[in-house]
Parts: C-alpha cells; sequence; structure tokens
C-alpha cells in the first residue's frame, strides 16, 4: 500500500526522470566579497542620497539607480550600495560592495565611506 501511495504521489507531482528543455544546471561559483562599513552623518536622508550618487558617480560607477534614499551602482564586476536611514538627528549611512576580487572590494568601499 505504501509503495503505491508513494508512487500515486510522485506521478500527480509531476515527477519523472525525464528532462524537459527548460531545465538548466547550476554552476557553483565563487561567492563574492562583500565589504560594509557605516557613518552617523548631520544631514537629512535626501542630501545624504544625494552625496551618495555624487561619490559613486565620481568614482566612475555606472548603471547608477536612485530609489528614494537608497543608491546602488555598478564598477566593472562589482556591485555597491549606499543607504540613508533617517537616525533623529541626523542619518545613519550604511555602505557595501560586493564583487570578485577582495582587494577592489576593500578599496572601492574604503572610497565610498572616506568620501561620506
Amino acid at each position: 500500500m505504501k509503495i503505491l501511495t508513494i508512487s500515486l504521489v510522485l506521478l500527480m507531482a509531476g515527477c519523472s526522470n525525464t528532462k524537459h528543455k527548460d531545465e538548466f544546471t547550476i554552476v557553483p561559483v565563487k561567492p563574492p566579497h562583500i565589504w560594509s562599513d557605516h557613518k552617523k552623518l548631520d544631514l537629512t536622508p535626501d542630501i545624504c542620497a544625494l552625496k551618495g550618487e555624487s561619490i559613486l558617480k565620481s568614482l566612475g560607477f555606472t548603471a547608477i539607480v536612485k530609489n528614494g534614499t537608497y543608491i546602488y551602482g555598478n564598477f566593472n564586476d562589482n556591485r555597491a550600495a549606499v543607504k540613508c536611514v533617517e537616525n533623529g538627528s541626523g542619518v545613519f549611512v550604511y555602505a557595501m560592495v560586493a564583487g570578485p576580487v577582495v582587494d577592489i572590494v576593500e578599496r572601492l568601499r574604503n572610497e565610498i565611506i572616506w568620501k561620506l
């Protein structure tokens, strides 16, 4: 009875050993390095976001997207985010960079934080 029940469940779930043309293989890759830091600034969230956007542009980031007080951009194989959150008497700004080469990720993160 158990085998019949399991077989029916598998059949109804569409399980088979036949590959479909839309299947794909997930190739394992090394996870990116991610470096982050934060600061408290005496700015409004909007001014902080404009400053973050300006910093990413000055460092050569492309495909910069500003979503409210969150800014994202690409630098070659790296992705950065600058998030400005109201914190009572100013903003808490969080910056992070992710990418494949640790030295570049660290340097980009440092440049963003120093310029903030």
